[in-house]
């Protein structure tokens, strides 16, 4: 199989699907109920671009698909924000446990989309160099007190 070299919306819809699996099969998500619409907008212009036809080539695809990730799986906690856990006669359901997955799979899917310069980062490294330093040592002798 070879690496795509484009992606039109429905085929990054249903990269969205594989990538979420049985949790779309959970929410009842699915790529022809068009319930990955908002998640691929908000992946095109978090790339950057008005059209997912000038998103091409093997670093750019790889960076489309990281944001990708990120932004189904953010959908993903939205729609299970209001989950909650429910108990009754000792049986209980535990549905904010989706939610707690979303969050975590959403934040490593961001750290793996800024790796690859994804939604404009820039990372400034820097010498500080304070004047006045609080917590500099200062001997008592050279103290002035006043009177």
């Amino acid at each position: 199989m070879s690496i795509p070299t484009s992606y039109t919306e429905e085929e990054l819809a249903a990269y969205m699907d594989t990538i979420l699996g049985p949790v779309a099969d959970a929410l009842n998500w699915s790529v022809a109920g068009n319930d990955y619409a908002e998640p691929v907008n908000s992946a095109i212009l978090s790339y950057g671009v008005d059209d997912i036809a000038e998103i091409t080539g093997r670093d750019n695809i790889a960076k489309l698909r990281a944001i990708a990730r990120a932004e189904v799986w953010r959908a993903v906690v939205d729609a299970t924000s209001g989950h909650y856990d429910f108990s009754d006669g000792g049986v209980s359901l535990k549905r904010s446990q989706m939610n707690a997955q979303a969050r975590e799979n959403a934040q490593a899917a961001e750290f793996a989309a800024y790796s690859l310069g994804a939604y404009g980062n820039e990372v400034v490294v820097d010498n500080i160099h304070f004047v006045n330093d609080p917590y500099a040592y200062v001997n008592d002798d050279d103290r002035i007190l006043a009177p």
